[in-house]
């Protein structure tokens, strides 16, 4: 039984070091746009050739980023002033040998043969809406919180995050948090 388990943590750890991806995080920032609370941030993934390998092999893969702007309390939990999610798939077409990546924006899958440029044109700039400008008081602290996260479609969360992408280098969690007074 316990050779068993050690057998298991041993293919585990290889495997993990073997499929880790690195995601990096452009920080977040707050814009008014038309009226809208919109934070814009981007995302890249620095080690590409596991990731065009993997892509070539047939995984579909699911960056999910949530986003959250809370009303800083000294003396209490933070409260949430608004909040939104970003998710995209990212996937490859043997038939055109072309990379596809759908956004959750409603706009139609773009495609492109070079994962880089696919990649910059998708996740480069982000924008996820966070509602009306006027949720905003002066004077008043907020922290704005960035979390993302990239599984296999279909996986259920927390597992495959877990084992599947076992080390991620950039940040605790792969995630950012921005700390202002509006």
């Amino acid at each position: 039984m316990g050779g068993c388990a050690l057998a298991l943590l041993a293919v585990l750890a290889l495997a993990s070091t073997a499929l880790a991806q690195g995601l990096s995080l452009k920080p977040p920032s707050l814009a008014n746009v038309n009226g809208r609370l919109t934070a814009r941030f981007g995302v890249a993934v620095e080690e590409l050739p596991i990731l065009k390998g993997e892509l070539d092999d047939g995984l579909e893969l699911v960056l999910s980023c949530d986003v959250g702007l809370y009303r800083i309390n000294d003396y209490w939990m933070d409260d949430e002033v608004a909040s939104g999610t970003f998710v995209s798939s990212l996937g490859f077409d043997p038939l055109t040998r072309e990379y596809v990546m759908t956004l959750s924006r409603g706009e139609p899958p773009i495609r492109d043969r070079n994962i880089k440029k696919l990649l910059d044109k998708g996740w480069g700039a982000v924008e996820v809406g966070l509602g009306s400008w006027a949720l905003l008081d002066r004077g008043v602290k907020y922290s704005l919180r960035l979390t993302t996260s990239m599984n296999e479609k279909g996986a259920p969360d927390g597992f495959m995050s877990y084992f599947y992408f076992w080390s991620w280098s950039p940040g605790a969690e792969n995630s950012f948090q921005l700390d202002f007074t509006y």
